[in-house]
């Protein structure tokens, strides 16, 4: 993976994401696979919303009341894959979503998509200390089969594109056939941003099939393992050997059982990576207030994936990642590029 050298200690690495964004270059990508209807909800009862878990927690557990009130306050396209692509799209890229987009709230999104059946149905619940989200997964049996019957002209015309984000291992259990699939075709090495999701439920056994199947997408692509805190203990908790004793330590062990080219990290306070011959860190930018506290990490892979695309160095890269994700937090939108060179020039550390 051709990239940029790091800056002489990654400090002025928001400088240099400020003076690239400015060029305003425009990568091809591609983001897959999934999709989902989000819902975003309001839930009442008795004296009025609830706007902590806690207080529902309380009502709940008391029965009283026993009945609540259900408001849709906004119906938005939804799913890692189109989230990223919203993102990558909002920085000027020319980005395809291969997805489940079979609904008419993906009609009016302003790139290039594909669907390949049904969405997910999502309602969020918009909390104060966090989201809940309630997931009615699709229906459809997904396979490589599926990518295959909408690509033009075949999985080439997928792949060759600057960059792959492809997200969200639960919402298919045949992913990990499809990731040994792709290892074994001749396709273009390029980045592949892969960002699991979620791996609640996954299992022990599910999490070794994830390192198994990531190990063998290694063979054409040059894999970078993007995750929060919660999905890289997740997934370092079933290596072989002592248990590591920090995320410092899981992140290099994640990376070196896996063989990607790159492991990430992406934290409220910090986003870091780790590569054969270095580690790199990032402090994140500041956010005055949370409107959405579920989508950050979509925004962080689609901006990680947008500089790795240019081939900006790993530290530009994890800004970059850091300033989009801030940006949704703060704001429920995809950042544009003035969006970002200003979010930098007021907050960069």
């Amino acid at each position: 993976m051709s990239r940029e050298s790091d800056g002489p200690d990654g400090s002025d690495a928001y400088g240099r994401l400020r003076d690239r964004l400015t060029e305003r270059p425009a990568p091809t990508l591609a983001t897959l696979p999934d999709g989902s209807v989000d819902r975003h909800c309001t839930l009442a009862g008795g004296d009025g919303a609830f706007d902590r878990r806690a207080a529902l927690g309380r009502a709940l557990v008391d029965g009283d009341p026993s009945t609540f009130a259900l408001s849709v306050d906004s119906v938005e396209p939804g799913g890692q894959a189109v989230n990223a692509a919203q993102q990558l799209h909002a920085l000027g890229s020319d980005v395809t979503c291969y997805g489940h987009l079979d609904h008419p709230v993906f009609d009016d999104l302003d790139f290039e998509t594909a669907s390949m059946g049904s969405p997910a149905s999502v309602c969020a619940f918009d909390f104060d200390e966090g989201d809940v989200m309630v997931v009615d997964r699709t229906d459809d049996d997904w396979a490589l089969a599926d990518l295959r019957r909408v690509a033009d002209p075949g999985l080439a015309g997928v792949f060759d594109v600057d960059a792959v984000c492809w997200s969200n291992w639960s919402s298919a259990p045949a992913m990990g056939a499809a990731f040994h699939e792709l290892g074994r075709e001749e396709l273009p090495r390029v980045p592949f941003v892969f960002d699991p999701g979620g791996l609640d439920g996954v299992g022990a056994e599910g999490v070794e099939a994830l390192r198994d199947a990531i190990a063998s997408l290694g063979s054409t692509f040059d894999v970078v393992y993007s995750v929060n805190r919660a999905e890289l203990r997740a997934t370092a908790a079933t290596l072989p050997g002592p248990p590591a004793v920090d995320d410092d330590a899981r992140l290099d062990a994640v990376r070196e059982a896996t063989g990607v080219t790159a492991a990430v990290v992406h934290a409220t306070d910090e986003a870091v990576v780790a590569t054969a011959d270095r580690r790199t860190t990032v402090e994140s930018l500041d956010v005055d207030r949370v409107a959405r506290h579920t989508g950050g990490g979509d925004h962080f892979s689609g901006g990680l994936a947008y500089a790795l695309a240019n081939g900006w160095a790993w530290d530009v890269a994890l800004a970059c990642g850091n300033a989009c994700a801030a940006h949704y937090v703060e704001t429920a939108d995809h950042g544009s590029v003035d969006d970002i060179v200003s979010r930098i020039e007021r907050t960069a550390p």
